[in-house]
């Protein structure tokens, strides 16, 4: 199963890397495409009986990023990327750094982490496109907004590749999705204990 993870994510790379658009839907919609060979991927792998029983850790070993002030649009980003991946995104200061990390499966956090520089990469460039001029709020609203589009295209591509199942097929992988993710929220609740974050304030107009 590992190795054919590995070749999951190399073609979501490469996807990813012949996709430019100064569009953020098309930019969303490229991310989408990439999400639904990583979500037929995982079905499949139910479906073979092949899931190995991974142990949940919090993934402080593989951060997303760190930073000494990380950026709210990408804990908005990081959030959506992580619920369709079956993890939890939160963020711990260690030293005098936040590290932005997942909680979950090692193979789950891979697969968000092969999309992640991307995303980021992508929303940066289609900010500075779009908002040459404009002063930071803009920015920051621009890219709160373009994550949110984002992580809703994600979810988007999830529920078109299990709608793609035949219901026989769908009757197996619902329940083991379902163990999947009450597993994880047992987790970050008994052991991360994490709190509420803070509502991400922006400017109408960049958003």
């Amino acid at each position: 199963m590992a190795r054919d993870q590995q070749a999951v994510l190399e073609k979501v790379r490469k996807l990813l890397g012949l996709a430019q658009s100064p569009n953020v839907h098309e930019a969303a919609a490229a991310a989408a495409r990439a999400q639904a060979l990583i979500e037929e991927h995982r079905l499949q792998g139910l479906l073979d009986e092949e899931e190995e029983q991974e142990e949940l850790t919090d993934g402080r070993e593989a951060p997303l990023e760190v930073s000494r002030r990380l950026r709210r649009w990408k804990t908005v980003l990081a959030t959506g990327l992580a619920k369709v991946n079956g993890c939890t995104a939160y963020t711990a200061r260690i030293g005098k750094d936040t590290h932005l990390l997942l909680a979950g499966r090692d193979e789950d956090r891979q697969a968000a982490a092969a999309m992640w520089p991307w995303l980021v990469q992508q929303i940066e460039w289609l900010s500075a496109t779009h908002g040459a001029g404009r002063d930071r709020s803009w920015h920051h609203a621009f890219r709160v907004g373009a994550a949110e589009v984002v992580a809703r295209r994600l979810g988007e591509a999830q529920v078109e590749v299990h709608q793609a199942l035949v219901t026989t097929e769908l009757a197996r992988v619902e329940p083991a999705l379902e163990a999947r993710k009450q597993a994880v929220d047992r987790f970050v609740e008994e052991t991360l204990r994490l709190r509420a974050g803070r509502r991400v304030r922006v400017d109408a107009e960049g958003y």
